[in-house]
C-alpha cells in the first residue's frame, strides 16, 4: 500500500523548525534549576550552551540538532541569556561529530530520553489509533503523535517516521471502523444500498444520482418526486445504529463525500468504505428530504394563499366597475326623478319618462351584488377554488410522515391522519367521526365558511381548514415531524437541560444581561423611565430635530455630502492602481496568505495540486462563466480537471476557512484601519436572477420583477471585509438571518455593534442581540405608526403618550426567564443556527409564551435604541454611513459576476451556495488586494512630499475595479513583476 501523504512539503518543512516566538520560547525552551545543575557540570561555554541547546530542541520540537543546522538568532539568544553566556559561543561547539552523540548520552541518562523502540511503535500506534477515530483532520493525528512523543521523551527520528506512522493509524482506524459498520448491516441491506449504484430499466441514470436530483419548481409534481426519493430511501432500510461506532464528524464527512461521488466513484472503492460511505448518505438524505417536504408544503400553502388573494382582487375589481356603472345609473336617475317631481308627474310616469321598470330591477340586482361582506374580503373564502391544487399536494405528504405535538394538538393531529386515510381510501362522507370532531377545532372565522346557513358542512372547505391548520401549527412548532431536522420539537434544538444545568450551576451561562431576572428587570426599568423622560422633555421644550405629526415621531433623513477635495484625491489614489488581470490578483493574493490550502481535498485532507487548475475553477465559479467556457480560455486546463477540482475540493467549509483567512489578513492590513472599525458590522440582502433552469431553486418578489429570484445576505465589517455570505429564499425575511453572520464566522472578530437596514429589524433580533451582548443599530427610516414601550403608565411622559404601546409584561418574562437564557445558551454553543430559532419563533399565526416573552425584551431594546435615535444625529449618520459600504460592495459583486447576464443558473441549493461562496471570496480578494496597493500608492504620496489630512483617507474606499481585467483573460504570469517585497509597482505620474 502507497504511504499516506497528510503533509504538504511547506508543512514538513515547518513541523521541526525550532522555535521563533516568545511565546513558544518561554513555553518549551525556559531552563529550571535542574537544568542549570547538569549545565553547570559542563566546562566551557561553548559545551554549556550546546548541550542547552540539544536539551531544549529534545523537548520541543522533540528532536536532534543536526551537524550545520542554523540556529535561529531569538532561540540561540533566548537560551544564552538565561545562562549569561555570549551568543557566538557556539560557533566552536560540536566541531567533531562524537560530541553531538555525547551529550545525547548525557541527555538520555539524565532525563531518560529514548529511541522510538518497537514496543513504543507499537503504543504509539494504538495511542494514534485513538486520536484518529476522533480527529477531523489526519494532520491532527500527527500534531497529537508528536505532542505524545515528546511528553513520553521518545526522541522523534523524522517527519516522515513520524508522518509514516500517523498514516498507519489514520488507515488502521477507518478499517476499524468500517468493519463495525460491515458487522451492523445485513445480507440484504447491502443488497439494496448497492442497488442504488446500478442504473434503472428505463433509464441510465443511477439511483444514487436521481436521489440527488432536483425535483423542479414548487408544485404537486415537486412534492411527489421527493417523496418518491424520500420512499426509496426509506426502501432501503437504512437504520442509524449502523453509524453508531462512527463519531459524528465522520459521518458529516462522510455524507458530504458521498453528496459528490458519482456511481462510479462508489463501485472504485473498497466495499467497508462505500457501504460505510453510502450509509452516511442515506442517512443524511432522508433528513434532508424530510426537510425539503415540509418546507415545500409551507410554500405551496402559501402559493394557494396568494393564488386566492389574486382571484380576490380580481373580483374586487370586477366589482367595482360593477358598482361604478351602478352609481351612474342611480346618480342620473335620482336628478331625473327629481326633476319631474318637482313638475308634479306621478312617480311612475317619472319612472317610465326617464328609464323602464326592467332596468330599474335590473340596475338594482347589479347595485346589490355590488355590495360586498366582510366574508367576502376574506382570503379563506376563495381558498376552494384551490382545492384540487392542494389536494393533489397534500394527499402525498399527509400519508408520507407521522406527526407529533404537544397534549392540545393531539385530537387534531388524529383528524388529520384519519382525513388523510379517507383521501387515499376514496371516502367522502360527511358522517364519518372524524367530521364532526374536527369541525369542534375551527374557529369562527373558518366555521362561518365551512358551515352554511342551514347547517350543512362544506367537506371540502373543513378539509382546507384542517391542511392550513397543520401548516400553521408545524410553523408554531406545536406538531413537529419525525425524521425532520428543522421540524422537530422545540426542545430538541436546544442544549440539554442536563448540560444546562450544568453550566448555570458553575456560572457559566454565556450571556451579556443578568442572570438573575430581577435585577435584569429592574435596571431595565430604570432606563425605560429615565429615556423616555428624557425624550419628552427635549420634545416639549423643542430640542432637536425630531417632532412628533399625526402619524407619530418624525425624524429627517440623514443626507451624505462628499467634499470636491475628498472626490479629487479618492480619484487620484484610484489612478495609481496597477493595471492587472483577475487571475493574476487572485494568485497574489494566494501568494500573501495563502487562502488556496484552506481546500483540503474531501478525502486526503491535501491542497489543491496545481493552483492554476484551482484558480481558473474559483474563477469560473465566481464570475459565472462556467466549467466549459473556462476551459476554452484556459490554455492548458480541461473542463474535466476543473470539475474534479470543485468535486474534490469546493464545499462550504472550505469556503469558510478560505474566507476566515482573507478576513483576518484584511483586517490585519495596516491601511484598513483608516476605512473604520473592525468591531463595527453591517449586513443586507443582494438580490440575484436566475435562469436556464435555475429558476426552479428560486421564488418571485414582487420588489424585483415577475423573474425567479434568489438573495445573498452578507455581512460586511467596518474595515470592508465581507466576512459571511448565504443564500437565503426571495420572499425571506431578511431579521431572521441577521445573527447567523455574528454567530457562526470562523474569522476571529469581536463585533460589538452591528448595522441592518429596515428589512432586518424585529423585535426578537432586538432581544436576542442584547442578550449575546450586540449592539443593534438599524436604520429605521419611518417611525410613522411605530410605538414605545414602558413600564409604567403612558400618560406619565406627556407629550410621548400618544406614541406609547401597551405596558410590558415583566411576569411574563419572569415566567420564560430560565427558558430564554437556556436558548442564548444553545446559540453561543452553536448548538443550533439562530435563524433557525428565529424561524420558529416568528410564526405570526399563534406564538408560543417563549416567543411572547422575548418579544416583551425585544420592545424593551427596540424602545431604548429607538429614543437613542431620535436624539442622536450623529449616531443615524454613522449608520448610514456603515450601510452604504455594503451597499457599495453590491455593485462591486455585480461586476465580478457579469457572465450569463449575471443569473445563476444551479438547480440545487448546495451548488448556489458553492457559487455564492465563491463570488464572495473573489470579491474580499480584490477588496483586500485594493486595500494593500491603496495603502502603498498614499504612502508613495507621502513620500513626494504631500501632506494628506485623515478626513480624506477616511474617504477612500477598497472597491473600485477599473484597474481589474475581469474577463477574456484568463491567463497567469510565470513571473509575476514584483520587487523583493512581493510588491508591484506603483504606476504614479506625480
Amino acid at each position: 500500500m502507497p504511504r499516506r501523504m497528510i503533509l504538504t512539503d511547506a508543512e514538513r518543512q515547518n513541523f521541526f523548525a525550532l522555535p521563533t516566538n516568545d511565546d513558544t520560547l518561554i513555553r518549551h525552551w525556559s531552563l529550571d534549576d535542574d537544568d542549570r545543575r547538569l549545565l553547570e557540570t559542563r566546562r566551557r561555554d561553548d559545551t554549556r550552551l550546546g548541550l542547552a541547546l540539544q536539551l531544549s530542541a529534545l523537548r520541543y520540537p522533540g528532536r536532534l540538532i543536526q551537524r550545520g543546522e542554523v540556529i535561529p538568532e531569538g532561540a540561540l539568544a533566548f537560551l544564552a541569556e538565561q545562562l549569561g553566556i555570549d551568543p557566538d559561543a557556539l560557533s566552536t561547539f560540536a566541531r567533531r561529530a562524537p560530541t553531538r552523540y555525547e551529550q545525547l548520552a548525557v541527555l538520555r541518562q539524565h532525563y531518560g530520553f529514548s529511541e522510538l523502540s518497537h514496543s513504543l511503535r507499537a503504543d504509539l500506534l494504538a495511542f494514534a489509533r485513538g486520536v484518529a477515530v476522533a480527529s477531523t483532520k489526519d494532520k491532527y493525528v500527527v500534531a497529537a503523535l508528536a505532542d505524545e512523543m515528546r511528553r513520553r521523551r521518545i526522541v522523534i527520528p523524522g517527519i516522515t517516521v513520524l508522518e509514516r506512522l500517523a498514516g498507519q493509524a489514520c488507515t488502521e482506524a477507518e478499517e476499524a471502523l468500517f468493519g463495525d459498520v460491515a458487522r451492523r448491516l445485513t445480507p440484504d441491506l447491502v443488497v439494496r444500498m448497492e442497488a442504488l449504484l446500478g442504473t434503472g430499466p428505463r433509464t441510465r441514470q443511477s439511483g444514487i444520482s436521481w436521489l440527488r436530483e432536483h425535483p423542479g419548481k414548487a408544485g404537486a409534481a415537486a412534492m411527489r418526486g421527493l417523496i418518491d426519493r424520500l420512499e426509496a430511501v426509506r426502501h432501503v432500510g437504512i437504520y442509524s445504529q449502523v453509524l453508531q461506532a462512527v463519531p459524528e464528524h465522520r459521518i458529516r464527512r462522510m455524507a458530504q463525500e458521498g453528496r459528490r461521488l458519482t456511481a462510479q466513484n462508489f463501485e472504485q472503492m473498497r466495499p467497508g468504505r462505500r457501504h460505510a460511505t453510502l450509509a452516511a448518505f442515506l442517512l443524511e438524505t432522508e433528513i434532508a428530504l424530510t426537510d425539503a417536504a415540509i418546507a415545500m408544503f409551507e410554500t405551496l400553502i402559501g402559493k394557494s394563499f396568494r393564488q386566492a388573494e389574486s382571484l380576490r382582487d380580481q373580483k374586487m375589481l370586477e366589482t367595482a366597475t360593477t358598482a361604478s356603472s351602478a352609481l351612474d345609473f342611480f346618480a342620473n336617475f335620482g336628478e331625473a326623478i327629481a326633476a319631474r317631481r318637482e313638475a308634479g308627474i306621478s312617480l311612475d310616469e317619472a319612472v317610465t319618462a326617464v328609464t323602464s321598470w326592467d332596468e330599474l330591477i335590473q340596475a338594482t340586482a347589479s347595485a346589490k351584488a355590488a355590495k360586498r361582506t366582510r366574508s367576502e374580503d376574506d382570503l379563506i373564502a376563495y381558498l376552494p377554488d384551490q382545492y384540487v391544487r392542494i389536494r393533489r399536494f397534500a394527499a402525498p405528504f399527509l400519508a408520507s410522515f407521522t406527526f407529533e405535538g404537544t397534549r392540545q394538538s393531539t385530537h387534531f393531529i388524529d383528524d388529520v391522519v384519519q382525513m388523510g386515510a379517507a383521501w387515499k381510501n376514496g371516502l367522502r362522507s360527511i358522517e364519518q367521526p372524524w367530521v364532526r370532531k374536527a369541525l369542534l377545532l375551527a374557529d369562527k372565522r373558518w366555521r362561518k365558511e365551512i358551515v352554511a346557513t342551514d347547517g350543512t358542512i362544506d367537506r371540502k372547505m373543513l378539509e382546507l381548514f384542517l391542511v392550513v391548520e397543520l401548516k400553521n401549527r408545524i410553523a408554531a412548532n406545536e406538531i413537529w415531524i419525525k425524521g425532520s431536522h428543522n421540524y422537530r420539537a422545540f426542545d430538541e434544538h436546544m442544549i440539554s437541560q442536563q448540560t444546562y444545568a450544568v453550566i448555570k450551576a458553575e456560572a457559566r451561562i454565556p450571556v451579556a444581561i443578568p442572570v438573575d431576572v430581577e435585577v435584569y428587570l429592574a435596571q431595565k426599568g430604570e432606563a425605560l423611565d429615565q429615556k423616555l423622560r428624557e425624550a419628552a422633555h427635549r420634545l416639549e421644550s423643542g430640542r432637536g430635530d425630531t417632532r412628533i405629526g399625526a402619524k407619530g415621531l418624525r425624524v429627517p433623513a440623514v443626507r451624505t455630502v462628499e467634499t470636491e477635495a475628498a472626490i479629487a484625491f479618492a480619484k487620484r489614489v484610484a489612478a495609481s492602481m496597477p493595471p492587472i488581470r483577475l487571475t493574476d490578483l487572485v494568485a497574489d493574493i494566494d501568494r500573501m496568505t495563502g487562502f488556496s490550502s484552506q481546500f483540503e481535498h474531501i478525502q486526503t485532507g491535501r491542497p489543491p495540486v496545481d493552483p492554476r487548475v484551482f484558480y481558473a475553477a474559483l474563477i469560473a465559479e465566481a464570475t459565472n462563466l462556467g466549467f466549459s467556457k473556462m476551459a476554452l480560455a484556459c490554455p492548458g486546463i480541461t473542463r474535466r480537471q476543473l470539475q474534479q477540482m470543485a468535486i474534490w475540493h469546493f464545499r462550504e467549509e472550505t469556503f469558510t476557512l478560505a474566507l476566515a483567512r482573507l478576513v483576518e489578513a484584511q483586517h490585519a492590513a495596516p491601511f484598513s484601519s483608516v476605512f473604520g472599525s473592525h468591531t463595527v458590522s453591517s449586513s443586507d440582502g443582494q438580490h440575484i436572477h436566475l435562469g436556464d433552469g435555475g429558476e426552479v431553486a428560486g421564488g418571485v418578489n414582487g420588489r424585483y420583477g415577475t423573474n425567479p429570484i434568489i438573495k445573498l445576505y452578507t455581512a460586511i465589517s467596518g474595515r470592508y471585509a465581507p466576512f459571511h455570505t448565504k443564500i437565503i429564499a426571495a420572499t425571506a425575511s431578511e431579521a431572521v438571518h441577521v445573527l447567523d453572520a455574528l454567530l457562526e464566522t470562523d474569522a476571529g472578530l469581536d463585533i460589538v455593534r452591528h448595522h441592518v437596514d429596515g428589512g432586518g429589524v424585529s423585535d426578537l433580533v432586538f432581544a436576542f442581540c442584547h442578550a449575546l451582548g450586540f449592539a443593534f443599530v438599524p436604520r429605521i427610516p419611518d417611525l410613522d405608526g411605530r410605538c414605545l414601550y414602558g413600564f409604567g403608565p403612558a400618560k406619565q411622559y406627556g407629550i410621548l403618550q400618544n406614541v406609547m404601546g401597551d405596558r410590558l409584561d415583566a411576569d411574563l418574562i419572569r415566567a420564560h426567564w430560565d427558558d430564554c437564557l437556556r436558548l442564548m445558551t444553545s446559540l453561543r454553543t452553536r448548538t443550533v443556527s439562530a435563524s433557525l430559532m428565529l424561524k420558529r419563533l416568528s410564526a405570526t399565526t399563534r406564538q408560543s409564551g417563549l416567543a411572547q416573552a422575548l418579544r416583551q425584551m425585544g420592545r424593551i431594546e427596540r424602545t431604548l435604541f429607538t429614543l437613542d435615535w431620535i436624539n442622536d444625529e450623529q449616531l443615524r449618520k454613522t449608520t448610514t454611513a456603515e450601510l452604504n459600504k455594503g451597499e457599495s460592495r453590491n455593485s462591486l459583486v455585480r461586476a465580478v459576476n457579469l457572465h450569463r447576464l449575471g443569473r445563476f443558473r444551479d438547480r440545487s441549493q448546495e451548488n448556489l451556495s458553492i457559487r455564492a461562496s465563491a463570488l464572495n471570496l473573489v470579491v474580499t480578494a480584490i477588496i483586500h488586494w485594493n486595500t494593500i496597493y491603496t495603502g502603498r500608492a498614499v504612502d508613495v504620496l507621502r513620500d513626494a512630499g504631500q501632506t494628506i489630512p485623515e478626513h480624506l483617507l477616511s474617504s477612500l474606499s477598497p472597491l473600485s475595479w477599473e484597474h481589474v481585467n475581469l474577463t477574456g483573460d484568463y491567463l497567469w504570469e510565470d513571473k509575476p513583476p514584483i520587487d523583493e517585497n512581493g510588491f508591484r509597482a506603483i504606476p504614479f505620474a506625480l
